[in-house]
Order: C-alpha cells, then structure tokens, then sequence
C-alpha cells in the first residue's frame, strides 16, 4: 500500500524500481520497503524519544532588570576640582588640594564611565587633564617659593 505526499500526482501501482536479474549482482535483489505511514502534523516525533519534559525557566520578576540611571557626579565634582586647582594653584597649598582633590574624583568617574555607571567620560577626563596641570604648576610654584625663601 503506498500513501500519496500531498503535493504528488495520485499514486502510481507499486513497482520494484529495478527489475531483479538473475545471478548477476553480488548481492540477491531486496524487496522492495514500504515507507512508514505519514505521522500527523501535531507530534512531529514520537513520544518515547523524549521521557521527561525540559525544565521550565521561572518567569522573570517584574521590575527587577530596571535601568539605574547613570550616576555622573563623581565625574562632574573632578572636573570642578580640577578647575579649580588649576585657577588656584598659584596660592600653593590651596591649589594643590584642589588638584589632588580633582584627579582623585576624576579617576573615580572614569572608572564608572568605563563601567557604564557613568555617560560623563568626557567630562572626568577634562577634570582629570586640568588636575594633573595644575599639580604641574602647584609643584613648580612651590619649588620656587621654597628656593626663595631658603636663599633668605
């Protein structure tokens, strides 16, 4: 008995593909198989092939993946130290704390911009460039004051 796929023509009678010849194949001549009869469209594989269902995944909790909006003080507070330092940092000490004070923060915010914490990079590495200046400068200022007044 053959069964028709659904896009053929209707079923020819059965027929061996090959006519069998007699002792001239190593091998005797196979009969012809009938193929498996169609499974239907709703279990595509049998149900032994799978004994136990997989395991279900919880549902995700509602409100747990929110977005924490990105924390940019830490990087604007180095920027306004740094600044800071640097416009004072002909006063000596004052400057100086300022400077330490601004690259400390602004390499704090870098790191956080590089974490994703943080949309300010632009404004850490500004605070970060004015802060290491301005310590340039704070070092060279006191220098001087230090060889003038050792010269007294």
């Amino acid at each position: 008995m053959s069964h028709p796929h659904p896009d053929s023509t209707p079923a020819q009678p059965h027929s061996e593909p090959f006519p069998a010849q007699a002792h001239s194949e190593p091998f005797p001549a196979q009969p012809y198989a009938e193929p498996h009869p169609v499974q239907a469209y709703s279990e595509p594989f049998p149900a032994q092939a799978y004994p136990q269902a997989p395991p279900q995944m919880a549902a995700p909790m509602m409100g747990y993946h929110q977005m924490v909006p990105p924390q940019n003080g830490i990087g604007t507070a180095g920027f306004v130290t740094g600044l800071l330092g640097l416009l004072f940092s002909w006063l000596g000490i004052v400057g100086l704390i300022l400077c330490i004070i601004g690259v400390s923060l602004s390499g704090v915010g870098i790191s956080k911009a590089n974490k994703g914490q943080a949309t300010n990079k632009g404004l850490a590495v500004a605070g970060l460039v004015c802060g290491v200046i301005g310590l340039a400068i704070d070092v060279i200022v006191i220098i001087a004051v230090a060889s003038v007044f050792a010269s007294v």
